[in-house]
């Protein structure tokens, strides 16, 4: 009989896709600050709770939509 297998370190958040970004320099340290202070050991952490609650209180249809510019209508 084999021993059972037991898993170490960080447990999967599921399908995950990369978004990252350029930020002056203070205001990263401040991001780190503020991050550390609400107990997240990592900003990204931080980032992804603020995403995701302004995600949860945002009316997505009714944001504003790029329209298709009307290039037929124009040349007509």
């Amino acid at each position: 009989m084999m021993a059972p297998v037991t898993r170490t370190g960080r447990r999967s958040k599921g399908d995950r896709k990369f978004v990252g970004f350029r930020i002056a320099t203070p205001k990263a340290d401040a991001m780190d600050q503020i991050a550390k202070a609400e107990g997240y050991q990592y900003v990204s952490d931080w980032l992804s709770d603020l995403v995701e609650e302004r995600l949860a209180n945002t009316k997505l249809h009714a944001v504003p939509q790029q329209e298709e510019f009307p290039l037929g209508r124009l040349a007509s």
